[in-house]
C-alpha cells in the first residue's frame, strides 16, 4: 500500500511564531472580549512589546461597507493611536500580517 504525500501550501518551514499566533488569533476571535453583543468595535489584544499592541479587530457588521472583516492594528499606547494595520479575508492572511505586525512592535519598543 502506497502512501499519499499531502501537498503542502506553504514554500517555508512553518515557525513555532506562526502557529502560536495562528492559535492566539483563533483563541481571541471566539472569546468572550470578542463577543458581538458587547459593542460596534470589537478588539482583543494579541501582543503587546512595551507602549505598542498588536490587536484583532473586527468592526460592526452595521459598519461594514466592503470593508474586510478582521483587521490587525498595531496601536501606540504612548500617542493613544493606530500607527499601522491590516485587513483581510483569511486567518492564513490574518496569521502572516500578525507575525510582521509584533516583529515591528519588537523592533519599535527596543528604539524608545
Amino acid at each position: 500500500m502506497g502512501r499519499k504525500r499531502l501537498k503542502s501550501s506553504w514554500h517555508k518551514p512553518v515557525s513555532a511564531n506562526i502557529i502560536a499566533l495562528h492559535h492566539r488569533i483563533l483563541e481571541a476571535y471566539y472569546s468572550p472580549e470578542f463577543d458581538e453583543e458587547r459593542s460596534d468595535h470589537r478588539s482583543v489584544s494579541l501582543a503587546r512589546h512595551g507602549a505598542y499592541e498588536v490587536r484583532l479587530v473586527e468592526l460592526s457588521r452595521k459598519m461594514e461597507t466592503g470593508a474586510e472583516p478582521l483587521w490587525l492594528e498595531l496601536f501606540d499606547h504612548d500617542h493613544q493611536r493606530a500607527i499601522d494595520s491590516y485587513g483581510g479575508r483569511t486567518l492564513v492572511d490574518i496569521t502572516a500580517a500578525a507575525e510582521s505586525l509584533c516583529a515591528k512592535a519588537k523592533s519599535l519598543s527596543h528604539t524608545d
